[in-house]
């Protein structure tokens, strides 16, 4: 087995720079062509007039409510702000329609563009099928040389009469791949034998890498945004009158469209860079492969070294690798999985472009609330960049287990976390809506805005990031030395379909956290944490309680009143779960759902008591005073107190695993946080809420409410990881040296595993149950503003 095979296991760099390459073409190409429309004499002037009738007409329809008495009715905003939306809709139409339209006609010519592209390369060299008449054994050398690569079927052999350089190519669409030999390689097989089998080896190397797809997707993708993106926009940044009035051209228009031309070159730059990143690693893929295809890839290496040294800074970042790049591809193939620090700018710089150019069209071009529109942007842009810090993460730590890496300093999952989120941020703050004067979309315009939501979106990634390294170690098996037919130690490999697991959860969860997340980074202040109305009688530490448990915790009850909060969490713990179960780690989910247990039971022990305790220390009067407009009730003090205990022990039962060992404490802390909720609600209503009806310290609860169940649950939930960051980041860096013990062979026996499938089953139906339950006031809060 060649020794690239276990890299082979891990998507490469190639797959996921193509990824970036899409993502980059397609936030800039949406940059560029709302940028072509309102660079058009007169756009923006209208846009702007229809933004004035509107907003005037929306402060006159308000004025006349406010004079009838009708501003607090609810149906009346809603029916306000929907006329608001269509007044502007029409402004935003043409734009989003040229960027649609731009878009639809980039992706028709790079596929016709890919589609062409064997037929052009048989056309410019000249290129026929090779005859087995034109040198004797070679169609047996070829037949022989597949073979040893590791290819089913052979490919179609072409030959290419006028080009004198000793190589090839590979081409062809599926189903017909072309291996085209130059005339000068034939000549090499004359006279260095050697030489030519490593070379064709290294061709086909292209066909078993499955990149020639790849590359001519690659090449059709970047040629047709030249095509439809840049060179239209650059004509008409150059010349804007130049589809109305072509003979007038005036050279100060240049000047007036500078600033947008140098916003524009940026993107395009890392358009090219990605496009030479895809090219250059598949030949360093290609050669890992050749080099370990038996005798065909010995004379590799020799070969390499006589290529001459290219001395250019740049010639790093050309769509060729270096000839050192390609050498310690060949002696260290597992180094090549690492990623690169750029490859997070790749992917947040251009998604951060895209997310504050759509931010302030999202709800008028489509007709929706803003928040809403601003949270299907963040369900857009979350889970790309989700999967890609989660695939970075896993290339990692799978270059950590196979020794191709060693752990730094910092950790990598911290670092690419951090990479990733201040690139997407600097992102926001280039684009065309922040330096054209628009709105900033990230802290509104206050600095200490900015910096706190930044900070949140960085505790948020570097969460996500630990929880993808511990899930991807716990997917990593290894063969015994008697598995192995020379008695070494083989590379680790992943179980099967675990890395598209961990990258659908990864996504959900970052969707779910930035369709949060960037509604309210437009806000001023929008994460700042005001303290609660106090109670209605009473002071000192009852007054404070009362503030303290009733505290408005910004976009925090976003999550609470939302379907996909416990979905995101339970499947964040349920993949490494599934990826742990025939492992001795089995044994840390038990420990996990036992803290969660005893957390529920004292949160269930406490709200107990807290009806006595509130008895015997505050006073009747206190209890039983009516609170004012302005002032919360006695109830709702000892309701707040009570979730806020069960929050406290959440976050102290996630805390208590992730003190503990083993590669599995981030997933195992949700779990565990998952069935402390879950015992921590039931106890609010089955047993605090007895109490205080039998004890007349409160009123008394309906038997069953699914809904108020559900709320309780994710207050609990939402408040206890607020309350968890600060306690789980200190106690993750206190432990990050901890000596992780090794794996005993001890699978679960029967028993285990009847016990932990029911309990599991009863956990899931809970979280249903309680995802349910959220689902009308989740309506209310995210969807009654659009559909009334």
């Amino acid at each position: 087995m060649p020794p690239a095979t276990g890299a082979r296991a891990v998507p490469g760099t190639p797959g996921a720079y193509f990824a970036l390459l899409v993502g980059a073409v397609l936030a800039t190409g949406v940059l560029i062509f709302f940028s072509l429309d309102l660079s058009l004499p007169g756009r923006m002037d209208a846009v702007q007039s229809r933004l004035t009738v509107c907003t005037t007409a929306f402060d006159a329809a308000a004025a006349a409510l406010e004079a009838q008495g009708e501003a607090d009715d609810g149906q009346q905003r809603h029916a306000l702000a929907a006329e608001y939306r269509s007044c502007l809709r029409p402004a935003f139409a043409r734009p989003m329609a040229v960027a649609a339209g731009g878009l639809g006609l980039l992706i028709v010519v790079a596929l016709a563009l890919y589609l062409a592209q064997p037929w052009w390369l048989v056309r410019r060299n000249r290129a026929r099928r090779l005859s087995p008449d034109l040198a004797p054994g070679l169609i047996d050398d070829l037949e022989q040389l597949h073979r040893e690569v590791g290819l089913a079927r052979a490919p179609q052999w072409w030959v290419a009469p006028l080009r004198g350089t000793p190589s090839g190519q590979v081409f062809g669409l599926p189903g017909r791949r072309r291996v085209q030999l130059d005339a000068g390689l034939l000549v090499l097989r004359v006279t260095d034998r050697a030489a030519f089998r490593a070379v064709v080896a290294h061709e086909l190397a292209h066909l078993r890498n499955r990149d020639v797809d790849l590359t001519y997707l690659t090449i059709a993708v970047w040629r047709a945004f030249l095509l439809v993106a840049v060179l239209p926009v650059l004509a008409l940044l150059v010349h804007p009158t130049l589809l109305t009035a072509p003979a007038r051209w005036r050279p100060a228009a240049l000047s007036d469209e500078l600033h947008l031309l140098v916003l524009l070159l940026g993107p395009i730059l890392l358009v090219y860079l990605l496009r030479n990143a895809v090219l250059r690693t598949r030949e360093t893929h290609a050669d890992v492969l050749a080099a370990s295809a038996g005798d065909a890839g010995r004379a590799l290496p020799a070969i390499l070294e006589r290529l001459p040294p290219r001395r250019r800074w740049l010639d790093r970042w050309s769509d060729h690798p270096l000839p050192r790049d390609r050498l310690r591809a060949v002696h260290e193939p597992a180094a090549l999985v690492i990623p690169a620090h750029w490859e997070m700018v790749a992917a947040g710089l251009p998604t951060g472009v895209l997310a504050a150019n759509l931010l302030p069209v999202a709800g008028g071009g489509l007709g929706v609330d803003p928040v809403l529109g601003a949270a299907l942007v963040g369900l857009l842009a979350g889970p790309w960049l989700g999967a890609l810090l989660a695939l970075a993460v896993w290339r990692v730590a799978w270059a950590t287990s196979a020794g191709a890496a060693r752990s730094g300093p910092v950790p990598a999952w911290l670092s690419y976390a951090l990479v990733l989120v201040g690139s997407f941020l600097l992102g926001t703050q280039v684009a065309l809506v922040t330096v054209t004067d628009g709105p900033v979309p990230v802290g509104g315009s206050d600095p200490a805005s900015t910096l706190v939501a930044g900070l949140l979106l960085a505790v948020a990634a570097v969460g996500l990031s630990a929880w993808a390294d511990s899930t991807a170690r716990a997917a990593w098996t290894r063969t015994t030395r008697a598995d192995t037919p020379d008695g070494a130690t083989s590379p680790p490999r992943p179980r099967h379909r675990a890395l598209r697991a961990t990258l659908v959860a990864a996504g959900l969860a970052a969707g779910t956290v930035l369709a949060v997340w960037l509604p309210f980074s437009a806000v001023r202040f929008g994460f700042a944490l005001a303290w609660g109305p106090a109670p209605a009688t009473g002071d000192g530490w009852y007054a404070a309680l009362g503030m303290v448990s009733t505290a408005d915790l910004g976009p925090a009850y976003r999550f609470v009143h939302n379907p996909l909060t416990l979905p995101t969490l339970t499947v964040l713990w349920l993949v490494p779960a599934a990826l742990a179960w025939h492992s001795a780690r089995w044994r840390a989910l038990w420990h996990a759902v036992l803290v969660g247990l005893g957390s529920g039971a004292v949160a269930a022990v406490i709200g107990a008591l807290l009806p006595l305790a509130a008895r015997a220390t505050i006073p009747e009067q206190v209890r039983q005073a009516v609170p004012q407009p302005d002032e919360i009730s006695f109830g709702a003090v000892l309701d707040n107190a009570t979730i806020a205990v069960g929050s406290v022990l959440v976050a102290l039962a996630m805390t208590v695993v992730v003190a503990g060992r083993g590669p599995l404490r981030p997933p195992l802390a949700l779990l565990a946080a998952t069935v402390s909720t879950v015992v921590s609600a039931a106890a609010v209503w089955w047993v605090a809420g007895p109490v205080r009806c039998q004890t007349g310290v409160g009123l008394c609860r309906e038997a069953v409410d699914v809904g108020g169940l559900a709320r309780t649950a994710h207050w609990t939930l939402v408040q206890g990881l607020l309350v968890a960051v600060p306690l789980v980041l200190a106690t993750a860096l206190l432990s990050h040296r901890r000596r992780e013990p090794a794996d005993a062979p001890a699978p679960p026996g029967r028993r285990a595993v009847v016990a932990t499938t029911a309990g599991l089953a009863v956990l899931l139906a809970a979280v249903a149950v309680l995802t349910w339950g959220v689902g009308t006031s989740a309506y209310e809060t995210w969807l009654r503003g659009t559909f009334g």
